[in-house]
Parts: structure tokens; sequence; C-alpha cells
């Protein structure tokens, strides 16, 4: 049988489908129930009770019991020591995931074949990894790790389809919270738009909150600090989760504690206390599905219904807070501890995605985290050198799924649940550790933005230079986040060997391809030059000591020369003297002008204006060079008026305001301009803006404006119209210092794109 497997941070739960019925099932534990306490204890005679038992004597006080350790999945960290032996949180999860595959095949009469295990959507890297460990070493060929609430949502949508329904699934276990957005379209597709999170909060937290309440009412009465006496706070702690849950139908609840020294205490708890104690972190949820819903370009109103998943959720006050938030009553569809194992049992039966080609985030979109360059770091027992930059590219198929809201569908049950399908989304983004454009400092630099669709990969070319006496070797540390280096998971080094050294010592040319499996899970590969067989990588540790990474490169170390991101924008008068010849010897050159980046190893973006009596933007920024030359052809003449009363430094201004690297404009013109006064201030505002200004004038042109609205490095150019292919092309070099790798005949947007398979991958079905 294929099975769902729900592994909580306080219970678990195993399903399957009911294949007669087309609906998912619990397979229940051995007690009856359908959830199973994700505790664990070890005896003195080398035994060990997982499940109800193990929590009754968790909760009696005895020795050898183990929970929560989920939340330390990944860390590595020892967690807990019983006879002499040491357990990680994936020790522990191994044990819990055998004692419930064991279980669940005897309850079903058959063995497991296939599983698939939940987790939290805001899991990283190394958390999916370690419970990907953790199932294998417990005997279960997982098909596929999906989020939690992809899963609740999953189970909801099977019973409760409406076509357009845009669901915020509110996640709130007792070790972690997620918040997702999803959207159901035509014929079971589902689609996850976003999702936010922390998996260090849970009921656990609230739990502790009733903790501090009580603790605080023993000092005040008594004058007693209760974790000075060890005993009486375990008591404490181990009856918080059940005071809990009865103020979720009491208004209040008594406590009894025994404190040595002091004897029978006896006080209660009122919700109106509990609620109080615990409003931060309520708060703290609706901040992180704020945060989704800015993210996702949505507001609350945009929300049709909110779904309520976890056993945390029956919290009153998690209801009302939600329907103050969102004004909506959270729905009721399904059952809180079991949603997301019933989710995870239909997802097992579902085709498998297929890999989806993105190239880098739309400049416009990224932070200023990501500006610069991209250097990779060559392996020295000294500082580190630059030794490349990434090429331009966009978002391709696998961005964020955000949709035009339509007409919400009337509720039906599907007729079986295998009609369903799901796209899911990796929450975090990925990058690597890059040098800024400056080479002053570490930055951030995206390589898939969060909350891509996956599985994903993308593929990155650069420009690298190897040395004769080898040790020709990159190191890339991936990240996951966006925020500054430091601040960010590292999730891991990889160190790219097996480069040949070109004997005429020009750069060689690297291909990264980094990929999210279908798991959300990493993968890094490499290619040298045209070759079709990966490089060796190795994966390394990440140094204890990584401060250097949030520290200023010292002008030392600042040995390698690295391509600069660009941006440019091209403004051509398109007045009546522009018309028959001098207009298409003009887009001659500016086309010529967009190939000669076409293999430019950093970033270049390209806009172009057109301007006569009025400024006007016909290509924004893009990094799609097949697309600027044909908005350059578009162009003409009178497009924008018959005269020159306009100039088009404001729209220049607005289109390179923000973002990163070098920003130039050139400027063509045959005539005179109406306004020269306004023009030329107008350019100095660009000045200022260090905005780059360069006037290219022929005919008619006036040079003495042509010298006023130019500056920078680049000298105003008076030519023959006849010259202006080769005047652009000049202008190209000495920005760019010639297109690096132009022989290979390849387009930047082609290296971007190129994609090979990645790891694991698999087709549709």
């Amino acid at each position: 049988m294929k099975v769902g497997i729900d592994l909580g941070t306080t219970f678990c739960a195993v399903a399957r489908l009911d294949e007669a019925a087309g609906k998912p099932v619990i397979i229940p534990n051995p007690d009856g129930g359908a959830i199973t306490p994700s505790v664990i204890q070890f005896l003195e005679d080398g035994q060990i009770v997982v499940g109800t038992e193990a929590k009754e004597a968790f909760e009696a006080g005895e020795d050898g019991c183990v929970s929560t350790f989920k939340r330390s999945m990944g860390s590595g960290e020892v967690y807990c020591r019983f006879g002499g032996k040491s357990y990680t949180a994936v020790d522990l999860s191994a044990i819990l995931l055998r004692y419930l595959k064991e279980e669940a095949e005897a309850a079903a009469g058959e063995p497991i074949e296939e599983a698939v295990v939940t987790v939290p959507a805001y899991f990283y890297h190394r958390e999916r990894k370690a419970t990907m460990e953790a199932a294998k070493r417990a005997g279960l060929k997982v098909r596929q790790i999906i989020n939690e609430p992809t899963a609740a949502a999953l189970c909801y949508g099977a019973g409760h389809w409406r076509e357009n329904a845009c669901i915020l699934v509110y996640d709130l276990g007792g070790g972690t919270f997620d918040v997702t957005l999803v959207r159901m379209g035509k014929g079971g597709q589902m689609e996850t738009l976003g999702t936010q999170g922390d998996h260090l909060l849970g009921g656990r937290d609230w739990d502790g909150r009733i903790c501090r309440v009580v603790s605080d009412k023993i000092l005040a009465e008594t004058g007693i600090e209760i974790t000075e006496y060890p005993e009486a706070k375990r008591e404490l702690d181990q009856a918080a989760e059940a005071i809990k849950k009865q103020l979720s139908a009491r208004s209040a609840v008594p406590v009894r504690l025994q404190i040595p020294g002091y004897g029978r205490y006896e006080t209660r708890i009122t919700r109106e206390e509990f609620e109080a104690a615990s409003v931060d972190l309520l708060e703290k949820t609706g901040f992180l599905c704020d945060r989704l819903l800015q993210d996702l370009g949505l507001r609350w109103a945009d929300i049709t219904d909110v779904l309520l998943v976890g056993g945390s959720t029956r919290m009153k006050q998690v209801g009302a807070f939600l329907e103050r938030r969102s004004g909506r009553v959270p729905l009721a569809g399904v059952h809180p501890d079991e949603a997301v194992a019933l989710g995870a049992a239909i997802q097992v039966h579902l085709p498998m995605p297929d890999y989806a080609v993105m190239q880098m985030a739309p400049p416009e979109e990224k932070s200023k985290e990501e500006e610069g360059g991209f250097r990779f770091f060559r392996r020295k027992k000294t500082s580190p050198a630059a030794a490349g930059q990434q090429p331009a590219g966009k978002t391709g198929a696998a961005g964020p799924g955000y949709f035009a809201p339509g007409p919400v569908g009337e509720e039906k049950a599907l007729e079986s649940a295998l009609m369903m399908s799901n796209a899911e989304v990796q929450a975090h983004a990925m990058g690597v550790i890059a040098v800024s454009a400056d080479g002053t400092r570490y930055i951030n630099k995206t390589i898939i933005p969060p909350n891509a669709k996956i599985p994903v990969k993308c593929a990155q070319a650069f420009q690298y230079r190897t040395s004769a006496r080898g040790e020709n070797e990159v190191e890339i540390y991936v990240l996951q986040g966006t925020a500054e280096p430091l601040a960010c998971e590292i999730i891991g080094k990889y160190v790219v060997s097996g480069i040949t050294h070109d004997r005429a010592n020009n750069p060689t040319r690297i291909r990264i391809q980094y990929s999210y499996d279908v798991n959300g899970l990493i993968h890094v590969q490499a290619r040298q030059g045209k070759s079709c067989t990966d490089l060796p990588i190795r994966e390394e540790p990440v140094p204890e000591d990584m401060s250097r990474f949030g520290m200023p490169i010292e002008p030392e170390e600042r040995t390698t020369v690295v391509a600069e991101d660009i941006s440019v924008v091209m403004a051509v008068d398109v007045s009546g003297s522009m018309a028959g010849g001098p207009l298409a010897d003009a887009l001659k050159a500016m086309c010529g002008f967009v190939d000669q980046f076409s293999d430019y190893p950093g970033e270049c973006r390209i806009g172009v204006v057109a301007v006569s009596d009025r400024s006007q933007e016909v290509q924004r920024l893009t990094t799609n060079f097949a697309k600027c030359k044909a908005s350059i052809r578009s162009i003409t003449c009178g497009m924008t008026g018959a005269c020159n009363d306009a100039h088009p430094f404001d729209t220049i201004r607005d289109m390179l305001s923000g973002g990163s690297g070098r920003k130039i404009a050139i400027v063509l013109a045959d005539g005179v301009w109406s306004h020269k006064e306004t023009a030329v201030k107008a350019a100095q505002v660009c000045h200022r803006k260090e905005i780059s200004v360069i006037g290219i004038g022929f005919g008619s042109a006036d040079k003495k404006f042509l010298q006023d609205i130019s500056c920078g490095d680049i000298d105003s150019m008076f030519v023959e119209q006849s010259e202006l292919v080769s005047s652009f092309g000049k202008i190209a070099q000495e920005i760019g210092q010639g297109a690096a790798g132009a022989a290979s005949g390849r387009t930047g947007a082609e290296m971007a794109a190129e994609t090979w398979e990645a790891p694991g991958e698999r087709k549709a079905g």
C-alpha cells in the first residue's frame, strides 16, 4: 500500500487511500485512535516505548522520556542520551517513523510500498534532508516530501472543491507554524501561491505562557521562585498542555501543585489571563500572514476562505483572531489533527511534476541586498579571488503564481481525490555568497526567488580564468533566504573541481546549475565549456567561522576585476528630420549595440525611449535582447510628434532609478531641440543620480548641446550618419570593455537559459 505520514511535533498520523470510495482514510494506531503522540521512552532494559504509553510515562514524570525533537531536525546536535547512547533528532525521528510504519502495516495487513511524508512549509534544506534520512533509516521508501499546509488543502479540496477559491491555510501545530495560500483551479488543479512560517513557533510556546502566568502567581502569593524546584517546575510544564485544552472549553481552570517546603498550592488561571499572556504569539502569526499577502500583492479581502489546521487552532483565541483579521469565519471542513496525513495519502497517488526552467529574477524584483556583480571564489590558502560573474536572465514559468481573481464556483465533492493535481512552492529563496559590484563587501545573490514552483532548475554561466599551476577549483556557498549572507541559512559549501586550464590563457566558461527538487532539496551541478559531462562537486562542511563574509573586503584582497552589472537606456530622436535613412541607420546601430552585450558576463539591462514632442518609453529595461531589438524595430518617425518640444531625461531618470550597477543613457539626435536649457537641467539631474549620459549627434545637431548633456568617462560624439553603427560599437566596447566570450556566437539569453537534467528529475506520471 501507499501511505501518507504526518510526522508532527506532538502527534503523528498515517493514512491511506480507500480506492473503492476514492477518499483517504486514517489507519488506526494500536489504541484504535487516529493520532499517535510523538513521544519516546527509553527503558533501563534497553526496550523502547513509543506513542500513547510513552506520553503517559512522560506526564507521570518517569525517566527516559523525550518529545518535541522535531524542532531540532537538521541541527546534527545530540538531543538526548540514554543507556550510554547519544541520539540526534534524526535518530529519534527514525525510531518514531519505524514504529508508525510497523503499526500501520500490522493494522492494514499489508506492507507499505511507498510513502509521502509531510514537513512544515518553512523547513529549510537541512531539515528536509534530515527528514528524508530519518525515513530511510526507518525502512520507508519516500516518494515525496510535501508541505503540511498543502497536504491539508488537498484533504479539504477533495470534499469541498470551489473553483477560483483562494484559501489561506493557517497551520498551527504543537511546535511549528505555517501559513500558506492556495488557489483552486479547474478540474481539481490546486496551486500553492506562497508560504510563510516559523518552525520554532507552535502550541508548546502557548504552554510556556501558561507556565509563566502560574509561576508569576506563585511568586506573588508565596514568594517562591518555582524554577528553583525542578520537580514542581516539571509538574507544571507537564500540566500546561492539559490546562490549555481545558481553557478552550472553560473560562477558568484550577491549578494544583505540590511545592517542596510549602506543600499543596492551588490557584486558577482564566482564559482572559491566558490570552493576554500569549497575545504577542498570536500577533506574530498575524504578522506572517500579512507578510505573505504583501509578498503576493494581495489583501485580506482577496481571501475567500480561512482553513484551520493543527491541534493548536482549537484555542478559542485563534479562530476569533482570524475572523477579526479576515472578516470571515474560519472553515470547519477538515479535522485539524488528521487533515495533513489524509492529504499526504492523496499526494502519494498523484503524478510527479516536471522540472520548470528558470532564469534569474527580473532586476526590478530584486532587493537591494542583491546589488552588484557575482563572483565565485577560487580556492587559495590566502584570501579568495573573484572568478566570474553571472549572466543576466529573467523569471520563467517557475516564478510565483499570481492569479487574476474570478468568480468562485459552487462547492462540490470531487468524484475521486485522484482527479486532483498540485503545484507546490519552496518558501525560501536560493542564493549564493557573492561580491558587490564595487568589490567592497559580500552579498547574497538570489538565484531562485522565494515561492518559486518546484521542482525548478536554473543554470548560470560565468567566465573563469584558470591557472596553469593547477588548483582550478571554485567554491560556492549556497544560502536560503533574502537577507545579508550571515543572516541567512548557509546550506552548504560546494567545491567544483576538475576544471581544465586553457593553454592560451583565455577565460573558460563554467556553467553552474542550481535546482530545487520536488522535495524542496537543493542540488548543484557544474560543467565546463560545451561539455555534457558534470564536473566533480564535493560538499564540504561549512566553516565554523564565517565572520569574514560579514566584514568589508580589504583593498589588498580585491585582486580580480569583475564584470559590473549595467543598465543602459537608448533615447532616439524620432522627429520629422529623422525620416527615411537617418532613422533606419539609427535603429540599425541601436540593434548592433544590443548584440554587443549578448555574452557580457555581468547582468546587462537595456531599455529604449523615443522622443520628439513628447518622451515615450518604447521598451522597459530588459535582459531579453531579442525582445529589445524587436521594440527598436517597431519605432517609427513621428510616433511621438513631428517636432522637438520634449526631452527624454525625465523618462530616463525614472527608468534608471533604483537597481544596481552602472547606469548609462545614450541620447541620439540629428537636430536642434526647442528647449535646450530645460533639457540640460534635466540631464544634470540625471548626472547627480549617477547616470552617465552620452550624447550622439549627426546632421544639424548642436555640438555644444551634446557636450552639455553628456557626462562620465565616455565623451559626446558628433559623427557622420554613415558612422552611427561603428560609433555605437565603440561605445559598447568602452562600456563593457568588450563582450567576453563573443566568439562563441551564443546569446546571453541562451547561456542563462541552458539547463540539463537535474538530479532525481522525473517526468509527470
